[in-house]
């Protein structure tokens, strides 16, 4: 016990030393010894105390304090040499330009804005920055691209009027312009289509001209054209308001580019597949810049997207989305001509002529929807979570999408139906939130119905949808029930539950609807079970695996048009066609192709003489001929499909 108070002693005594004055300490000590002695501690034990004591009155003191801060240089001084370094370029280029201020700084250079003073016209100066100009090989490229581009005489290339050398001070005095950098445009979201296009065509006649100089130019991406202040139209663009830069100024940002032959440069986004190659370049290259520079004006994003090397991957071998899948106001030939520019073979590529004739074509934004049936899916995207394509697989419309705004979700959604009226019926998975809503085919929220919950009118998780005889038939696949509401979002009734069938279900996973019956997909019970519209049990579906076994084969997917039934064969792969009673009209082989998991549940559409099936999580619709069983080539959705649906045009 004492040597225990004693070392406790011992260790308080220590770290008060560090911050007592020497009386202060002696007074802490002697009571302490004090307090020991009246404790019955013995004297060896207090005898070290007094010595520790001595021996820390002796030593320095340690401070523990807070640290004191050192002060910084101030900002002017951690300037001087940036501000001389402008005050000697500006002395050494005085006798010709007034600078009259510094509006940025690239790479590899500063640009000044200055006043020519023989001519008084506004120029851009640029200037090397000092680690650089001590590279013999840099100067001459320097002063090697001015004077190409002093050549150029194009009203769409920014113009270059002098370069030289004066007093050690290297320079090029090139056009100063205002304006705004095409990739500012694209990110704002401030251009139409035909301004876009517009664009993009007087790009292309500039290039014309470089290329017609033997000149291929690597660089093109939104962030080297300026659109000049003014220059935009309702209509398009102002022809001479366009400028392709391989340096200037846009936007205050300084943007340069120093051509070394053979390199890869250039940003990997707007590469051609043979420059992220490291391939020999010629002028076929700066058409697919070209292509992938007016695929982000159109769409709003760039076709590749990633880390450097996802992206030159990307380049190389990926086929992008059309344009028209992700804007379906594009029109088709304006999409078709971007595909055609970002071919991978350059011999397969436009001309500029082409591409010119192309942009400039008389053509409206598609906006109305003309055919009497689409496709209606819902997909795993950020944007356009709900698609109409017309049945060849061109998008027409897309709504909704991830996010929190109105009419959007946190979760792409996991079942499409339409009605009659036109409304276009989806349910998500929102924890608290009401988990049906109706659009319009034009992408207006009109209402939205179904909280979660497990009271009647209410979802835990509602899987699948179909309407039927003005009403919209809603499979909760947690609770194995039906609910019945109407087009307004009313609850009706309910019916089904857990069980083993004849109206009772195991994890239930889609549902059919003709004006007469229900076709619910009993999964865990492997059946397909028929009901009347109220929910009185009619019949079932199922196939045995053999005929000496009692065993029920896997089913994975059901549809339904007028007296046919289409059920899918997991483990067959393959569609079986019934009639309502039963009887095996046909077989149909489902292809499965790279990607696809054949034990997925399947998406079946008949309509029209062929079937649609689409493979949940998979990008692309199948088509099978139902006359000749024939597989037509699918439809590329570019997007994993998780709801596939018709839809007719009320219109």
């Amino acid at each position: 016990m004492q040597g225990l108070l004693a070392f406790l002693l011992v260790l308080l005594t220590a770290a008060l030393a560090s911050r007592l004055s020497p009386w202060a300490l002696w007074f802490l000590l002697l009571l302490l010894s004090g307090a020991a002695w009246a404790t019955g501690a013995r004297a060896e034990v207090v005898f070290p105390w007094l010595l520790m004591g001595l021996g820390l009155l002796a030593s320095p003191r340690v401070y523990l304090g807070p640290r004191r801060r050192v002060q910084r240089r101030s900002r002017t001084q951690g300037r001087a040499s940036s501000g001389s370094k402008t005050t000697e370029e500006a002395r050494a280029l005085e006798k010709q330009y007034e600078i009259l201020e510094k509006v940025g700084v690239g790479g590899m250079a500063t640009v000044y804005k200055a006043k020519d003073r023989k001519t008084g016209r506004l120029v851009a100066l640029k200037v090397p920055q000092e680690r650089f100009v001590g590279d013999p090989r840099f100067v001459r490229r320097f002063h090697r691209e001015a004077e190409v581009l002093a050549k150029m005489d194009h009203p769409n290339i920014v113009k270059v009027y002098d370069h030289g050398q004066v007093d050690g001070v290297h320079f090029i005095a090139m056009e100063y312009l205002e304006g705004e950098g095409l990739d500012k445009l694209i990110e704002e979201r401030r251009l139409s289509l035909k301004q876009a296009a517009a664009i993009l065509a007087r790009v292309a006649d500039a290039l014309k001209h470089i290329h017609a100089q033997g000149i291929v130019h690597r660089d093109i991406k939104p962030g080297n054209i300026m659109v000049l202040k003014g220059a935009l139209k309702e209509d398009g663009v102002d022809p001479r308001g366009v400028r392709l830069m391989d340096f200037g100024i846009a936007a205050g940002k300084v943007l340069t580019r120093l051509t070394i032959t053979g390199a890869r440069i250039g940003t990997p986004v707007y590469m051609s597949p043979e420059q992220a190659k490291g391939q020999k370049l010629d002028h076929r290259s700066d058409i697919y810049s070209l292509g992938i520079v007016l695929y982000e004006a159109l769409t709003g994003q760039p076709p590749f997207t990633g880390g450097y090397e996802t992206v030159i991957h990307q380049q190389i071998f990926q086929v992008p989305t059309p344009p028209k899948q992700l804007n379906p106001q594009i029109p088709q030939v304006l999409s078709d001509l971007v595909l055609k520019m970002l071919e991978k073979d350059p011999a397969k590529r436009p001309s500029l002529d082409e591409v010119i004739r192309g942009l400039s074509a008389s053509w409206e934004e598609e906006r109305g929807l003309p055919h009497p049936f689409y496709l209606l899916l819902g997909v795993e995207a950020k944007k356009g979570t709900v698609r109409l394509l017309d049945l060849s697989g061109t998008a027409a419309r897309l709504l909704s999408g991830i996010g929190s705004g109105p009419g959007y979700f946190p979760a792409p959604p996991l079942s499409v139906a339409a009605d009659g009226e036109g409304g276009i019926w989806i349910s998500v998975f929102e924890h608290g939130a009401k988990l049906l809503h109706r659009f319009s085919p034009e992408g207006e929220l009109l209402l939205s119905a179904g909280p979660y919950g497990m009271k009647p009118g209410e979802f835990l998780f509602p899987a699948a949808l179909a309407v039927a005889n003005g009403s919209l038939f809603v499979l909760d696949s947690e609770t194995a029930t039906v609910s019945r509401l109407d087009l307004k979002g009313q609850y009706q009734e309910r019916f089904g539950g857990q069980g083993p069938g004849r109206g009772t279900f195991q994890d239930p996973k889609a549902l059919a609807a003709t004006p007469e019956s229900l076709f619910v997909l009993d999964y865990g019970n492997r059946q397909v079970q028929r009901l009347a519209l109220d929910g009185r049990y009619l019949s079932r579906y199922a196939f045995r695996r053999s005929k000496e076994s009692e065993e029920l084969r896997l089913l994975g997917g059901v549809g339904v048009e007028g007296e046919r039934l289409y059920l899918y064969d997991v483990e067959a792969a393959k569609v079986r066609v019934l009639d309502l009673a039963g009887s095996l009209l046909a077989s149909h082989t489902l292809p499965l192709l790279e990607g696809e998991d054949r034990m997925s549940l399947v998406e079946l559409l008949p309509f029209g003489g062929i079937l649609y099936a689409a493979r949940r999580g998979a990008s692309r619709i199948h088509r099978i001929d139902l006359k000749t069983g024939e597989a037509l080539p699918p439809l590329e959705v570019y997007a994993p499909v998780r709801a596939l649906a018709l839809w007719r045009n009320p219109a």
